[in-house]
C-alpha cells in the first residue's frame, strides 16, 4: 500500500513539476508514471549506494556544523537520481541545472511530508 501510494505521490508530483516549470518536460501522463517507476528502481538500485557516498563526504562538513550537513543527504541524492532518470528516458527532460535542482528540492520536500504524515 505504501509503495503504491509512493508511486502516485511522485507521478503526480511530475506531473505538477512539468506544467509550472519550464525546464521540465513530460510527453504525458504515462510518462511522468514511467519517471516515478524509474525513479523508484533507481532509488532501490543505487540509492544507497549514493547515500553512503554523500555520507562519507559529508562526514567531516556535518561534525562542524552539528549534523546539520546530514540534511542535506536526501536533497543531493535525489539530484543524482533525477539526473539519471532524465538520462536513462527520452520522454522526460530536464533542460537545466535550475529545473534539476528545483526538481529534486519539490520531490525531497514531497518525499519528507508522505513520510511524516504516514506515521
Amino acid at each position: 500500500m505504501h509503495l503504491l501510494l509512493h508511486f502516485a505521490v511522485l507521478t503526480g508530483t511530475v506531473l505538477l513539476l512539468a506544467k509550472v516549470l519550464p525546464g521540465v518536460r513530460i510527453n504525458n501522463t504515462r510518462g511522468a508514471a514511467m519517471v516515478a517507476l524509474v525513479f523508484g528502481v533507481l532509488n532501490l538500485l543505487v540509492g544507497w549506494l549514493v547515500k553512503m557516498a554523500l555520507a562519507a563526504l559529508l562526514f567531516l562538513p556535518a561534525i562542524i556544523t552539528l549534523g546539520l550537513a546530514w540534511a542535506l543527504v536526501p536533497f543531493l541524492a535525489n539530484v543524482a537520481l533525477l539526473w539519471m532518470t532524465d538520462k536513462l528516458l527520452d520522454a522526460f527532460e530536464l533542460r537545466d541545472t535550475r529545473a534539476l535542482l528545483i526538481s529534486a528540492g519539490a520531490i525531497t520536500l514531497v518525499n519528507v511530508l508522505l513520510h511524516s504524515g504516514l506515521r
